[in-house]
């Protein structure tokens, strides 16, 4: 499992554990999770304030529909789209403890 899809999962089984931010953009979904969760190659994909942002693999789309669907309906619960591409922005805010996470759709 590549870390993407590790954190993604994890964010759609615990939902109680992540709390959502409000961005207010159209194509865009973050959360805030506290930092204690750890995640394997935390400190590479989650670097001290300062931002990871990468494009998500072209097969991440078609391999995971499950986790694409339920981002859609969180970024728009009345028209979820299928993005063409998705790019994943990872933080560590170390002032507030918290692992930002943030999802684009394109």
């Amino acid at each position: 499992m590549d870390g993407a899809e590790m954190i993604l999962s994890y964010l759609q089984a615990h939902p109680q554990s992540a709390e959502l931010i409000n961005r207010g953009y159209q194509n865009v979904v973050a959360f805030r999770l506290p930092d204690q969760v750890i995640f394997p190659q935390q400190a590479a994909l989650f670097p001290d304030d300062r931002l990871n942002a990468f494009r998500l693999d072209d097969g991440f789309i078609r391999h995971h529909r499950r986790l694409v669907q339920w981002l859609a309906e969180l970024i728009n619960p009345d028209e979820p789209t299928t993005p063409a591409a998705i790019w994943l922005t990872l933080s560590h805010v170390t002032a507030t403890g918290v692992l930002f996470i943030e999802v684009s759709f394109e």
